[in-house]
């Protein structure tokens, strides 16, 4: 079941504009905003832990649904849903395909306003090269979703969803909440890369990764992405989507051993 809800949600993300209203990051935004407009949620505004609690009862709701109705169909159709409104990046796509016509077209000045588009997109506040911006939405919206909906559920893919998207006070707990959670998604991508690029390059790249010194994802990710291939946004794509292959193939096949 998990294979096939992921083929269907991801196959139609591709070819199904879904409403702004029912990406999960607006109905997350939605679900704080209300929490803001609660007087006797005071005590929950002032504290970052009640903020991120209350951020993340919808996906833990969908969680204990699916476990009371205990339902094969139930599950399938949620999950499917669950997947297809978590991956919505619209914006970046149309940045990304936006920025290919002005590269083609020699508009710098097009080109830096959809790279301003694209970081926007990925979240990262730090200028970056087009490849490494693509990188880290793929990571973010796609890959991490899916593995984290093969180990936990839809509620897992939620649960990430929801802290990659929900509003937030920059601080130095959040920013080590989201190193942790990205950790493990970043290292399984890598992997996957090394495999279908350069894998001689690639593997010390990857090893260092994983040592004992943490790294930040996004610098651990376009290093291995770099050994891995040559890249630019063009090879960037295909490098992923070879990558993403590389991962439905291998659920496929634990999916047959009977291990999903």
């Amino acid at each position: 079941m998990s294979l096939l809800a992921i083929l269907l949600a991801y196959s139609l993300e591709r070819t199904l504009e879904v409403t702004r209203n029912l990406h999960w990051r607006r109905l997350v935004l939605r679900w704080q905003h209300a929490q803001l407009n609660n007087t006797q949620l005071q005590q929950w505004r002032q504290n970052n832990l009640g903020q991120v609690l209350w951020a993340l009862i919808p996906a833990l709701l969908v969680g204990f649904l699916l476990a009371i109705f205990n339902s094969l169909l139930l599950s399938f159709l949620i999950s499917s849903l669950g997947l297809l409104v978590a991956i919505q990046a619209p914006q970046a796509r149309a940045a990304y395909k936006a920025y290919v016509i002005a590269q083609e077209e020699e508009d710098a000045a097009e080109q830096a306003y959809q790279l301003r588009r694209l970081r926007q997109a990925s979240g990262r506040q730090q200028a970056a090269p087009v490849e490494h911006l693509l990188l880290w939405i793929h990571l973010r919206h796609y890959f991490a979703v899916m593995l984290y909906f093969v180990l936990f559920g839809v509620m897992g893919a939620l649960l990430y969803a929801t802290l990659r998207d929900m509003r937030h006070e920059r601080s130095e707990g959040w920013q080590t909440l989201q190193q942790i959670m990205d950790w493990l998604p970043t290292r399984a991508m890598g992997l996957g890369m090394l495999l279908v690029g350069n894998f001689r390059q690639a593997a010390a790249v990857w090893l260092s990764a994983i040592g004992n010194k943490p790294q930040n994802n996004f610098i651990a990710l376009t290093k291995i992405a770099e050994a891995a291939e040559q890249l630019t946004a063009q090879t960037t794509v295909a490098l992923v989507k070879r990558n993403f292959l590389l991962y439905i193939v291998l659920i496929a096949l634990l999916t047959i051993a009977g291990w999903l």
